[in-house]
């Protein structure tokens, strides 16, 4: 079942919209910026740490079953884990594309950023309540969008221990990366941070996006009215769905779920409407046009040309497992061992249980050619929202298998802007 709120705009596609989407899990009002922040993150070039989880100092086991209160889950919380889109899609095969451009064949990290910024607001200084890394190899074509609960208890970088959203407010986009960094042990090469205006206009410029809705919302919270299906979001539609988390036992962890949702639809969508660097091109000019960059935009295009061979059925989408519990009298959420497992999983090839660090990884390549898309790269939709990258990279990644020991990880890029003409 479809339900159509509207006319819908073509020829640009939303994975711009599913990365501003999946930011916007708040409770906020607009900001004074323009409505999408994007940047390089900076903690890259050393050695990775293990991840570090701050444990719940009340219990050493998560056998028990959850119970809930007031949309809190209070024991143990795995969320389930989805790989590409529900049954029904709308979104048909990928059209055939036709490209030149360079793309990246390193592992590719995003960390997408959803501010609760009310008008007037600094959007870099305020909570960050919607928290996604997305993890693509395009050597395999095998991604992950990994959602963290706002009110996780973890350790930030200068600052001691505090709710991961927090980490926003205290340093913005930079420290939010650290953070996540010295949580999962994984990199962060860019970051993507939006608010609730830009969010709503990104989503109507680009047409809207088609986002499978699992049950029935009814929250007056969020303004979430909807029965299960498929729906053809609005802005507005799109904004509510991503902050419901009243309707749900597990709370925030399915409103995570939820965002990564979006992302996965998204992924569907550009590879049914592009078809050739003019797509990218136009899609990347609403990006322009509602972005702010804190490092030079110049290599949006190898990274939107990547994400246009993105398969969703690929991409696996997870939220780190947690359980509820209280420091002082904050309501909080502890990450579990098997948070940890999940972040040692993804450090060789950004994929759930395998293709494993330990198997021969493909030959890189850094040019497409006319071919239709099969089965290439997976989440790294953020990265081309999100990116001031390289138009072309070659990454020697270790075949180590994971550790908590220290990873390095070493890449080089060279930078071509010949091909871009933005703003179209």
């Amino acid at each position: 079942m479809r339900h159509h709120p509207g006319s819908r705009r073509t020829g640009v596609t939303a994975v711009l919209a599913v990365v501003a989407l999946t930011c916007v899990a708040c409770s906020g009002g607009g900001s004074s910026q323009r409505g999408l922040v994007i940047g390089k993150s900076s903690t890259t070039t050393t050695a990775l740490p293990g991840p570090t989880i701050v444990t719940d100092p009340s219990t050493t086991t998560t056998a028990e079953a959850p119970t809930t209160t007031a949309g809190h889950a209070t024991g143990p919380v795995v969320a389930p884990a989805a790989t590409g889109l529900p049954n029904g899609s709308p979104y048909g095969p990928a059209i055939p594309f036709a490209s030149s451009v360079a793309v990246p064949t390193d592992l590719v990290w995003v960390l997408a950023i959803g501010s609760d910024a009310r008008p007037g607001q600094d959007i870099h200084r305020t909570n960050g309540d919607s928290i996604h890394l997305i993890g693509v190899d395009p050597g395999t074509g095998a991604g992950t969008i990994v959602g963290f609960p706002r009110d996780s208890w973890v350790a930030i970088p200068g600052h001691g221990t505090g709710k991961i959203n927090s980490a926003l407010a205290l340093g913005g986009p930079q420290l939010m990366a650290q953070t996540v960094r010295q949580l999962t042990g994984l990199p962060v090469d860019y970051y993507v941070l939006t608010g609730f205006d830009g969010f709503q206009k990104i989503v109507d410029e680009v047409g809207g996006v088609d986002v499978n809705v699992g049950q029935k919302m009814n929250d007056s919270f969020s303004g979430a009215r909807f029965q299960p299906g498929w729906y053809d979001m609005n802005g507005g539609q799109a904004l509510a769905y991503s902050r419901d988390r009243h309707d749900f036992a597990n709370g925030d962890f399915t409103r995570s779920l939820d965002q990564g949702n979006v992302f996965m639809s998204a992924l569907a969508k550009l590879r049914a409407e592009v078809g050739d660097d003019g797509g990218l091109q136009r899609w990347i000019g609403v990006l322009l046009r509602h972005a702010d960059f804190d490092s030079p935009p110049q290599q949006l295009l190898p990274l939107a040309a990547l994400a246009r061979r993105i398969d969703p059925a690929k991409v696996t989408n997870v939220v780190a497992p947690g359980r509820s519990g209280t420091v002082g009298a904050a309501d909080v959420v502890f990450l579990t061992d098997a948070a940890k497992q999940l972040f040692l999983d993804l450090r060789p090839d950004a994929a759930i249980g395998g293709p494993s660090g330990d198997q021969p990884r493909p030959a890189p390549t850094t040019t497409t050619t006319t071919a239709p898309p099969t089965t290439t790269t997976t989440a790294a939709t953020a990265a081309a929202v999100t990116s001031s990258s390289s138009s072309s990279s070659s990454t020697t990644t270790t075949a180590a298998a994971p550790s908590t020991t220290s990873n390095t990880r070493t890449s080089s890029s060279t930078t071509d802007t010949t091909r871009l003409h933005l703003g179209k």
